[in-house]
């Protein structure tokens, strides 16, 4: 919290330093560290340089002066040497955790504590005068403590003056074009965020425009004193605002709210209460079933041993469990729940994979205790036989078919292992053993008939779930068909190295809603493959994409099969010419005609995930990591098909409106976007749809009245390359000040060419909840990603009472 108000009292973007704020700053700096001691007889310190220069009056006409640079220079060297009072030094053992006045640090360990790169951390110690320690690799803590005292808490002015500095690499007092183009070859290049040098120049020359702009004879100025640097940077407030990160790394921890153990009960049971209920009811139906079997083995059957009474319990356990495993995967059973909003509303639909996860589990379990019941009885009553005797043949009489119940058990076993381990996390997501765990998973049908064989009750418990999973499988049967799954490709696009989009025709009598999911087979690379990917296209298009990514399985196979075919040259243009992004893309692209044995397509679906039902919501915060942003794009889709129908145009003027009383009823008011990418090229992917709905949406505000105005969509995205500039991160300081520049050069963000800006670092997810909570009455939260980012996510949507929904992986 002090630093913070340091920051935001000193660091103001002022003509010169804020001699207003800063007593009060000091005084609260000297509350919150110096103990408070009574005022009687109290001899005041002498006033410290900062002190001093906090406390001049000068007239409102000299703040409007830009600050002379020998001016700034002494104060910044008389503040450098200034000593380190008691109360600094014991911030800033609590800082580091630990008293570092007397330790030493290597240039690599250094760049550790500021979290600077070696570039930066050389010229840094430059300037406060250690080239010797650079040299020497042997920094000392007392001159690590005063170069951060100084970044802390000096005035904008002074922070001007270390970015002069951090250009101004041979002393001169001035910097030029050459300086800051070499600075950045240096400093760009351990970030890697352009990789096609023609791109990388592009970007310096606009950033050199913006510093050096040409005279009206068109003649670029080359060289610039800090009187000059400093009043550019004045001009132009958001790049003024790139000097905060000139600072100590930000260490504070998010200050969350205390809540105890109770109330985050409260609050999880509140936002998952018909997923409790249904888990209740699922526990307390196992409880119903073993009570069930005990009366009925111990009282109304006697002569039972315990052994036996285990084995029943586990037996009718199975029975249960496998129907309700075959049920949780009726695919259009649950795209019909999902349809009907008041089905979803008490069933927890959106967890059916999950669900059979834990119901497959408890099946294992039961299995496990019905052999073991057998096994243990046959060993304790052996009735003159051997214990292998009656395990492995007919001897004990059981079963209901010529007593093959030992025999059939035996089998059972050894399917149900192979299925279980073929369907662990650790296997499925292995390279090229998604289709071992996809057909070891048809050993259902031959389990299935085992079953009916080896226990004379089991038929009563499968034969509704598998009926209506034989109705779902002929139903899917046409996908055979052409009006509804046999079709073809129309093009393939290769987006970068690793993901290539689908478009395919869109059969006749094929429906599908928005988030919906289809299986694929394209017969000419592999037979018998299907593989699910959701439909990124909006429902009102008549074709079908598909975006993939390439990993080791089949989505490898295609990417190979497809990207042999493109041209050398093309290929070539990809890699090289970055700055032309959509021409590449478009050079990448792969037609097809109808006769071509790579055009053939099947399709089967479609079929429904919790994306969906989107549009029955009034605020969404839709959140993507990667190309889990994939079910979201449909649905962006969608919305602009929305805007473009309501758009109507004066046939006399050309002017273009809106109609309102179409858009109104609709309850779908506010998309938050949220993309979250560590690769910036990953943003090309859906770069033109974004750029679409950013033009589309500014003419339907300028289009529409002051009071009728509403943005429909928000864009945040997020390059996790680097630490968040929110932590006043130095290391981020010459990127930061080149994205702004670009910004306000261009008017359109340094990577994405979006209006909406590219942040660096993770989201704040605090600030986000908090903001969305504070301006909308309700908010459902969509989520496809990797379950650590899910977790936290969900996290803070418990707290604020969000509905939170996860796209599963399959």
């Amino acid at each position: 919290m002090l630093k913070s108000d340091l920051v935001n009292n000193t660091n103001s973007n002022s003509d010169e330093i804020n001699y207003t704020s800063l007593p009060t700053v000091l005084s609260r700096l000297k509350l919150s560290i110096l103990p408070q001691k009574p005022s009687t007889g109290f001899q005041p310190k002498p006033l410290s340089l900062l002190e001093r220069i906090s406390r001049k009056t000068i007239r409102p006409s000299v703040r409007s002066v830009i600050p002379n640079g020998i001016t700034i220079r002494q104060q910044f060297h008389d503040l450098l040497n200034e000593p380190i009072s008691m109360q600094y030094q014991r911030h800033f053992r609590k800082y580091f955790a630990r008293d570092i006045s007397t330790k030493t640090f290597t240039i690599d360990e250094f760049d550790r504590l500021f979290q600077v790169t070696s570039v930066l951390s050389k010229r840094i110690l430059i300037i406060f005068n250690l080239k010797q320690a650079y040299d020497n690799n042997s920094v000392s803590g007392a001159d690590v403590i005063r170069i951060a005292r100084l970044l802390w808490v000096s005035p904008m002015s002074i922070k001007a003056f270390i970015l002069f500095k951090l250009f101004d690499g041979h002393d001169k007092e001035t910097i030029s074009i050459d300086d800051i183009r070499s600075f950045y070859e240096y400093y760009l290049s351990e970030f890697k965020f352009f990789k096609d040098e023609n791109r990388f120049n592009e970007v310096v020359e606009i950033f050199l425009q913006g510093f050096f702009p040409s005279n009206n004879e068109n003649q670029q100025r080359q060289e610039l004193n800090f009187d000059q640097f400093y009043q550019i940077l004045q001009q132009n407030p958001s790049v003024f605002k790139s000097l905060y990160l000139i600072s100590i790394p930000d260490q504070d921890k998010e200050d969350d709210e205390e809540i105890n153990y109770f109330q985050r009960w409260r609050m999880y049971i509140k936002n998952n209460a018909n997923r409790i209920v249904f888990l209740i009811l699922y526990i307390l139906s196992l409880i119903a079933l073993i009570i069930y079997v005990i009366i009925d083995r111990v009282v109304i059957i006697p002569n039972q041993s315990v052994w036996q009474v285990f084995a029943r319990i586990g037996g009718i356990l199975i029975d249960y469990n496998y129907a309700l495993a075959i049920i949780l995967m009726l695919k259009q059973t649950m795209t019909i729940i999902r349809r009907l909003y008041y089905f979803r509303l008490f069933i927890p639909v959106d967890d059916h994979i999950d669900a059979h996860r834990l119901v497959g589990t408890v099946l294992f379990i039961s299995a496990i205790v019905h052999s073991l019941g057998y096994v243990i009885h046959f060993a304790t009553h052996l009735d003159g036989h051997s214990w292998f005797v009656l395990m492995f043949t007919t001897t004990a009489e059981l079963g209901w078919v010529h007593y093959s119940a030992p025999i059939t058990g035996v089998i059972l076993w050894l399917l149900l292992i192979v299925m279980i381990i073929c369907s662990l996390q650790c296997i499925r997501q292995r390279s090229g053993c998604y289709q071992l765990f996809r057909y070891t998973h048809y050993l259902f049908w031959p389990i299935f008939i085992l079953l009916v064989i080896h226990a004379q009750n089991f038929w009563k418990w499968a034969i509704g779930p598998m009926t209506l999973f034989c109705l779902e499988k002929l139903y899917l049967l046409k996908r055979h068909l052409p009006q509804y799954g046999r079709t073809r490709l129309i093009s393939v696009r290769i987006e970068d190295d690793h993901v290539l989009s689908l478009i395919i025709e869109r059969p006749v009598n094929f429906n599908f809603h928005v988030g919906e999911y289809i299986n694929i087979c394209l017969p000419n690379i592999s037979q018998n493959e299907w593989h699910p990917f959701t439909i990124c296209s909006g429902p009102e298009q008549d074709i079908l994409r598909l975006t993939i990514m390439k990993k080791q399985n089949w989505t490898k196979k295609i990417y190979q099969h497809f990207s042999s075919q493109l041209p050398k040259s093309t290929n070539e243009i990809l890699v090289t010419e970055n700055s032309t992004t959509t021409l590449s893309l478009l050079s990448n692209e792969i037609t097809f005609t109808a006769n071509q044995k790579d055009a053939v397509a099947c399709i089967e679906g479609p079929f429904s995930t919790c994306t969906s039902y989107i549009f029955d919501c009034e605020h969404v915060v839709l959140i993507g990591g990667g190309i889990g942003v994939t079910p979201y794009i449909s649905a962006l889709e969608s919305l602009i098909h929305q805007l473009r129908q309501q758009r109507c145009t004066c046939f006399q003027c050309g002017a273009v409106n809106y109609t309102q009383s179409a858009l109104r009823p609709r309850k779908l008011k506010k998309v938050d976007f949220i993309w979250i990418n560590r690769d910036i090229d990953n943003f090309l992917w859906f770069q033109k749809l974004l750029e679409e709905f950013e033009a589309e949406q500014e003419a339907y505000l300028t289009a529409t009245s002051q009071e009728q105005q509403a943005r429909y969509l928000d864009i945040h995205i997020y390059c996790t390359l680097i630490r968040s500039n929110e932590q006043a991160m130095l290391g981020n300081l010459p990127y930061d000040l080149v994205a702004n520049m670009y910004e306000v050069m261009q008017h359109q963000d340094i990577h994405t060419n979006l209006k909406t800006r590219t942040h660096v670092g993770r989201p704040p997810w605090k600030l986000l909840f908090a903001k969305f909570k504070a301006e909308h009455r309700t908010t459902n939260v969509f989520f496809t990603g990797n379950r650590i980012m899910a977790n936290e996510i969900k996290q803070r949507c418990d707290e604020h009472g969000f509905p939170f929904q996860h796209e599963p992986y399959f």
